[in-house]
């Protein structure tokens, strides 16, 4: 069976703001680091198998007009999202709205779940939308599905070119509150970035935060609390850092773990880095919506190297020389200090194929599983089975929140001899 065949009806309606765009407010520029990054859509799904009593009677254009209802609401404080894009220089945000999709997935929500084929789980997004960067439609696409089963999923794809992780996770919080309580009062996002990242006019030579057109398979696994708690131990026992963060820990582990299996299947170690994303709220307000990060970077080069102690300590002393950079810094020095990072990572590995990335995003501090629409939080918070760019990981707190997983993108052959690898499962179980 595939997965396409289950969806037995699509409409789309477009989702207004509630309240009008005040005419100052009609042209949003994009900043610096927004328009280094490509415009590709980033996926969000809460999948919901059980509903509350209160809405598990409730025919299903009920539900349907609570999230638009609560969605146009939401709009009115996060503009952007509901305007037109300007090439690479701004929004014009004319309120021309959001694409909201309701489909029927002819299945139990557990089929889906459970099943093996690959596409399973991008049911419950729009179609052909999820990672892609070349959608003309409106900037903020939802879908609600329903099962066969009464449960539903909804999912959220945004355009990164107006926010990163953090304005997406905002977008989405602030959107359940007031599914939840319409007379919610939410913290007002700023759409300012652009006054302290200046754009630039001169297209061509912006650097690339990141590469297009690699396709790439995902899988996902899970830390429990246990295997962190012995991972942390030796990370202790062994090294400097004796408060080693989760998102420390794992992502060197994996890191680690990923350049280990390449050299199974190459013959010998490959110089590699770790890219790290980081916000910069704080020290920037938590209000100040669009891409508003860094990163930090380590390099390894020899198998000596290759330590799980060491690669936690290098880790940490690239973030805090970062963070002394930014904390001692005026506002209008934060662009320069970032174009300065790229330039160096350029120099150094960016442009260089002798080297293999790894690029590492963590949004473990984002209540995920709390999105609650008013009808329960959701069992499971999905993301899509293709990703654009080989070895990229996303570190997502279990629903428990006692553990850690990590979604994992990359290629066909390096995910085989990755998902085998013996060191790698003694530490974690695959979630998928």
């Amino acid at each position: 069976m595939y997965a396409s065949n289950l969806v037995s009806s699509v409409c789309k309606k477009i989702i207004k703001p509630y309240f009008p765009t005040p005419t100052s407010l009609r042209c949003h520029k994009l900043s610096y680091l927004d328009q280094m990054v490509g415009g590709i859509y980033e996926p969000f799904a809460f999948l919901y198998p059980k509903m509350s009593d209160t809405w598990s009677d409730k025919p299903s254009n009920v539900i349907s007009e609570h999230l638009e209802n609560s969605l146009s609401k939401v709009l009115s404080h996060y503009y952007p999202f509901a305007g037109k894009l300007n090439e690479n220089i701004s929004v014009d945000c004319n309120d021309r709205g959001v694409e909201f999709f309701t489909t029927k997935i002819d299945c139990p929500m557990a089929k889906i779940l459970k099943d093996p084929y690959s596409d399973k789980e991008d049911l419950v997004y729009p179609k052909g939308i999820p990672c892609t960067y070349s959608y003309e439609g409106s900037l903020a696409v939802v879908q609600l599905s329903y099962f066969n089963c009464g449960g539903i999923a909804v999912s959220v794809c945004l355009t990164h070119k107006i926010g990163d992780g953090y304005t997406i996770a905002n977008f989405i919080r602030d959107w359940a509150t007031i599914a939840r309580n319409p007379s919610s009062k939410i913290q007002s996002p700023q759409f300012n970035a652009a006054s302290i990242y200046p754009p630039t006019k001169d297209m061509a030579n912006l650097p690339e935060v990141v590469p297009k057109g690699e396709e790439c398979s995902s899988k996902s696994f899970t830390f429990s609390s246990s295997k962190l708690a012995a991972l942390r131990d030796m990370v202790i026992s062994n090294s400097e850092v004796q408060n080693p963060t989760t998102t420390e820990i794992v992502s060197a582990f994996i890191y680690l773990r990923a350049m280990a299996t390449k050299k199974k299947t190459s013959g010998s170690i490959c110089p590699s880095a770790l890219v790290h994303a980081v916000s910069l709220r704080p020290p920037l307000p938590k209000t100040l919506m669009g891409n508003i990060g860094s990163f930090f970077s380590i390099l390894t080069t020899e198998e000596k190297e290759m330590d799980l102690p060491k690669v936690v300590g290098k880790l940490r002393a690239a973030k805090e020389e970062l963070r002394q950079k930014y904390k001692n810094a005026k506002t209008d020095e934060f662009l320069p200090i970032t174009i300065e990072l790229y330039k160096e990572a350029n120099n150094s590995f960016f442009n260089n194929s002798c080297y293999d990335i790894y690029r590492f995003s963590s949004i473990s501090k984002f209540p995920i599983y709390d999105i609650d629409f008013g009808w329960g939080k959701p069992e499971k918070v999905s993301f899509v089975s293709n990703g654009p760019v080989k070895n990229m990981f996303l570190l997502i707190d279990n629903k428990s929140r006692d553990g850690m997983e990590v979604i994992t993108y990359m290629k066909e052959q390096d995910m085989s001899a990755f998902e085998r690898d013996e060191e790698l499962l003694e530490f974690t179980s695959p979630s998928n």
